[in-house]
């Protein structure tokens, strides 16, 4: 498993995760690359971190370390992984992923490092997939929180 991060101008960092992730594990994460990430992309302290209801997100732990962080969440639904644009942008590594060589476990980390840092087309996904996001969220509107095809 990888936990990784993208914002409108790109991928942010990626981290390879052992087994499930934990809330400790996850405050390490959070620590070591989201508050310097968002102090490096939004200096004012504008940015606002999105991340789904995983439990490791929402213990009382993380609620406290992103408190004293100063790291703002957005609201997010509790079972929504169609309007959760890193399942999309995780799909699309997926998929490049296919015509590359992922026998071993050292293999698809190295493949994966590519495809999130040196694909050329990563920036533009990122671009769209932030783009969507209103439509996305009209869509969910108007079928009154059903499942949307994204």
């Amino acid at each position: 498993m990888f936990w990784g991060c993208f914002g409108y101008n790109g991928v942010g960092p990626l981290q390879p995760i052992d087994g499930m992730m934990r809330s400790e594990q996850y405050i390490t994460i959070l620590g070591k690359k989201v508050v310097p990430e968002l102090k490096k992309r939004y200096p004012d302290g504008t940015g606002i971190f999105q991340q789904d209801l995983a439990p490791c997100h929402t213990s009382k732990i993380v609620k406290k370390f992103m408190s004293e962080n100063q790291i703002e969440t957005l609201e997010w639904p509790g079972n929504s992984p169609d309007i959760n644009p890193i399942e999309n942008l995780w799909a699309i590594c997926k998929n490049r992923l296919l015509n590359m060589d992922c026998t071993t476990m050292e293999k698809l980390i190295t493949a994966l490092i590519h495809v999130w840092y040196k694909d050329t087309n990563i920036i533009n996904d990122c671009k769209k997939l932030v783009e969507s996001m209103p439509n996305r969220v009209q869509m969910l509107i108007k079928c009154r929180g059903d499942h949307i095809m994204y």
